[in-house]
């Protein structure tokens, strides 16, 4: 799954990000995502950028959300 499909799938489940700030040479730039009290990090650098599906899947768990429920023909997870 695209980074952009997921950033929009979670925001439409009413998340919101905190970006840190980035250093060259760092790694992935990792996001903080909240939801209901609850938060994940996920690596959301580009757009375009494919994640891996554990990440996806992990980070759903972590905010309550069905990972069943995310966009694509075989839920990409």
């Amino acid at each position: 799954m695209e980074a952009a499909t997921f950033r929009k799938w979670l925001t439409d489940r009413g998340c919101r990000f905190d970006h840190h700030e980035e250093k060259r040479g760092d790694g992935p730039v990792a996001v903080t995502v909240h939801r209901e009290g609850r938060t994940a990090e996920v690596p959301l650098g580009g757009s375009r950028q494919t994640l891996d599906h554990e990440v996806v899947r992990r980070a759903c768990e972590e905010l309550g959300l069905d990972w069943r429920e995310l966009p694509g023909p075989t839920n990409q997870a």
